[in-house]
Parts: structure tokens; C-alpha cells; sequence
């Protein structure tokens, strides 16, 4: 079995939920057949760690998606296609508008691997999802459904991002525990060479009135800001260029304090936090 073919086998579990285990499992002739490819390529290793992180990441949002319809419309989509074609496969590797001064046209991709074809359907799904919904808010003024397309635009945007922060060759990834010993979790990814980041959180409850969620970091106890917390359906998210985590050392830390806007410049407690 060559690359080529194990590379499809791991990007075609990423898709399905467990997947990844499933084929790692060994107990089939194809399952076995990767167990050995991988355990003499380190590159197809490191491919396979790499879906593992990034698949963490993008899967909650699309699962987030409010309208069990629409997230089944996803992930039927996936089913069926396997591979982004057209106008979609272009859809989801646009760069975004935005980028740090300084920053060029990066590759996605390390090491000249094969394009990450499940992570790219994954945001390609929701392209298409956004793509639809915008259809029926056209013909239909509902707000439920404006503020349905407007969460999964968000969606697009975690997925996209993820997938380009990640293709960075120093990517770096940082658990973010809750501070309060709740269940509230997230994951942050960032490049220090891109200066680009990307942070989520699951079961993050909604701002009070008067109070936002800012995530920053944090070295030699200064602490600078980085955004404001947004929410996609469960999902709580920022992405975009930051320009403070370039040359980061290991031991930076990261946060999302829920801040009270009534008090110039409070800087809150902490709600998750994470080193790395």
C-alpha cells in the first residue's frame, strides 16, 4: 500500500464520526494494511496526528449547526461527494480578507502532502449549507432563519481557519481548561510564523447583559488581548490574524475572561485557560 492510498483511507475516516479509530483498530485486511504502511512512514504518522487535531477541532462545528436538517443536509453531502469539486472544492480553500501586515500567500499544506481532502470537505459542507440557507432566508424574511445562516457563516469561517492555521509547519495547539472546574472546554490553534489563530469552546453559556468573553494571552504576566469571543450556535469562536503570538515561548499562556463592559478597562476572570 503507498502513500497515496493510505492518505485517502485516513482523510475518508477523518469524515465519519470514530472513523479514525475504527481504522487504527487493526481488525480488518485494509485496517491492518495502513497499521504497517504507518509503521515504517513517519510522514503518513504525522498526516495521521495532524487529522486527529484538526478533525477535534472542526467537527464540534459542525455539529453545532442549530437545524438538525441542515446538519444532516452536511453531512449526507459528505457522504455522497467525498472529494470537494468545482466551485466548492474552490470555496473551501479561499484565503481570508484579512491577513497580519508583512504576511504573504502561504501554502495550506506541509511537507508537499496531498490536499487534506476530509478537512476540506468538512468546510466545504458547510459552504454548502450556508449557500442554501442563504437561499431560503432570500425567499423567506424569518429571522429564525437569518440568524441561522448567520451561524453557520461563523461555522464556515472556524472550519476554514482551522484548516489554514494548521497547515503552518510550527502549528501549535493548546488545551483550554475550564478555570471554574466546569465542563467547559475549548481548543486554541495558532502559528507564530503567520501570526494567524483560531479558538473555540464547547458549553460556554452566553454573555450576560453588559459582559462579552475576550480570549487573550498572556507572557511574563502581561497579558494582551487577542478578540472577542463570538457564538455559532453551542460554539463560541474567534479566528483572524493576530500579531502577539509571533515568537511566543513555550510557556505562554492563553485564556477567554468573561469581561464586564460597564468597568473601562477590567480585564475579568478567567473562564478557561490553557500553556502552550
Amino acid at each position: 500500500m503507498d502513500h497515496t492510498e493510505v492518505l485517502e483511507l485516513l482523510q475518508d475516516a477523518a469524515i465519519e464520526p470514530g472513523g479514525l479509530e475504527r481504522l487504527m483498530a487493526g481488525d480488518t485486511t485494509t485496517a491492518g494494511a495502513v497499521a504497517g504502511h504507518l509503521a515504517g512512514c513517519p510522514s503518513c504518522t504525522a498526516e495521521l496526528e495532524r487529522l486527529r487535531r484538526s478533525v477535534g477541532v472542526i467537527r464540534p462545528a459542525v455539529q453545532a449547526v442549530p437545524p438538525p436538517e441542515l446538519r444532516q443536509r452536511t453531512l449526507d453531502y459528505v457522504a455522497a461527494v467525498g472529494r470537494p469539486r468545482g466551485a466548492v472544492a474552490d470555496a473551501a480553500t479561499i484565503h481570508p480578507a484579512t491577513a497580519p501586515a508583512g504576511a504573504g500567500s502561504r501554502p495550506m499544506l506541509r511537507g508537499g502532502m496531498p490536499p487534506l481532502r476530509a478537512l476540506a470537505a468538512l468546510a466545504a459542507v458547510l459552504i454548502v449549507a450556508v449557500m442554501g440557507t442563504g437561499f431560503l432566508v432570500g425567499s423567506n424574511r424569518d429571522g429564525a432563519l437569518r440568524a441561522q445562516a448567520a451561524e453557520l457563516d461563523a461555522l464556515r469561517d472556524v472550519a476554514r481557519w482551522t484548516m489554514r492555521v494548521d497547515g503552518q509547519p510550527d502549528a501549535r495547539r493548546v488545551a483550554l481548561a475550564s478555570a471554574t472546574d466546569g465542563t467547559t472546554a475549548g481548543t486554541l490553534l495558532f502559528s507564530p510564523s503567520s501570526m494567524e489563530l483560531v479558538v473555540v469552546a464547547d458549553e460556554l453559556a452566553p454573555p450576560p447583559a453588559g459582559h462579552e468573553y475576550r480570549c487573550w494571552v498572556e507572557v511574563g504576566g502581561v497579558r494582551k488581548r487577542i478578540g472577542k469571543m463570538l457564538f455559532g450556535g453551542d460554539l463560541a469562536y474567534w479566528v483572524g490574524p493576530v500579531s502577539a503570538v509571533a515568537g511566543l515561548p513555550a510557556d505562554a499562556r492563553f485564556g477567554v475572561s468573561l469581561i464586564d463592559l460597564t468597568t473601562p478597562g477590567a480585564t475579568g476572570e478567567p473562564v478557561l485557560s490553557g500553556i502552550g
